[in-house]
């Protein structure tokens, strides 16, 4: 029976638990998922030094494509989350792609920056989704689909995150079940 892991989960009620496993999500019991955020790499560097050890999983916010680049080089960030935020393009690139894959750094599609965009960003995210996913495979980096959760209100179940990133053209079960399980360990 596959396992589904949402790691980027910020912060885990008993009524979001309870939540996660009416849907099908597996619980991780005092698994602690650590965010960055950083405007340049020197502020990132020092950042994943002060969390590494205190962290399960660290999660750099991404946006600025060289700052992805730095974080995909660095192996101890666990996740890439939304490279392309804030930006017209995907913010990722076979370069990025490569050495995502050399490090295991997965990189994560938030669902969250779909359902609060408007119909013609949305076509632009999913867009850049298919392109990422394309060089994720085309190269091997370990992808994730996270849904951000911040209440009950916004979890989705496993299946309908496994169905976004087949209809795109590629192997949800990857992205809610073999990366995450991998990146836990």
């Amino acid at each position: 029976m596959p396992q589904f892991y949402d790691l980027c989960i910020r912060d885990r009620s008993e009524e979001l638990e309870a939540k996660m496993q009416e849907l099908g999500w597996n619980i991780s019991p005092g698994l602690e998922t650590v965010f960055l955020e950083a405007k340049e790499w020197g502020e990132l560097k020092r950042k994943i030094g002060e969390e590494r050890n205190e962290a399960d999983v660290l999660v750099f916010k991404g946006g600025n494509e060289k700052l992805n680049r730095k974080a995909c080089e660095d192996s101890r960030i666990d996740v890439l989350l939304h490279p392309e935020k804030g930006r017209k393009d995907s913010g990722f690139n076979h370069v990025i792609a490569k050495e995502a894959s050399k490090n295991q750094v997965a990189i994560g599609l938030d669902i969250a920056l779909i359902t609060e965009a408007s119909n013609k960003v949305q076509s632009h995210l999913l867009r850049h989704w298919k392109r990422n996913l394309m060089l994720c495979e085309k190269y091997n980096s370990p992808y994730i689909i996270t849904t951000s959760a911040r209440n009950k209100y916004e979890l989705r179940a496993p299946k309908d995150l496994e169905s976004i990133i087949e209809s795109l053209g590629y192997n949800g079960k990857k992205a809610v079940s073999e990366f995450p399980e991998q990146i836990r360990r």
